[in-house]
């Protein structure tokens, strides 16, 4: 049988000085035995005041991805594109993470993990050296069938 992989954006969250609109992607591949599934769900403009935590604007809809053979076990990257928006010049960080997740068998309940994933953006030009934090926290729901 063949899995899929459920990934959604649940919340997100801002703290720092260097400004108040964002926009930001994530993309999830997942992996077993080679590439089974991609996707990017991408959130526009809009405003995210430092101290804000809360669900993205929308909210975007989760991402639905193959996931290979069921009962083995699968690497999902995560890869955050974070963009404060500035008249002149867009500040833009990026980090990634890998998440393994055991999937599982024929008639087994789904997997279900939360995490977070965060990069920091600096302030341009760096002489200043402000920089803001954005934190997704995400779900990833593994299933077979």
């Amino acid at each position: 049988m063949v899995a899929k992989v459920t990934f959604s954006i649940l919340q997100e969250n801002h703290e720092g000085p260097i400004g108040e609109d964002w926009k930001y992607w994530v993309e999830a591949k997942v992996f077993n035995h080679g590439l089974k599934g991609a996707g990017k769900i991408e959130v526009p403009k809009h405003s995210l005041p430092s101290g804000t935590t809360r669900q993205p604007p929308g909210p975007p809809a989760p991402l639905e991805l193959a996931a290979g053979e069921c009962g083995q076990r699968v690497k999902v990257k995560l890869t955050l594109e974070a963009t404060e928006v500035d008249l002149f010049t867009n500040e833009v960080g990026k980090t990634d993470i890998d998440t393994y997740l055991d999937c599982p068998g024929p008639g087994e309940e789904a997997l279900v993990r939360e995490g977070e994933i965060s990069v920091g953006v600096v302030e341009s030009p760096g002489i200043t050296g402000e920089t803001s934090i954005i934190t997704l926290k995400y779900r990833l729901v593994v299933a077979c069938g």
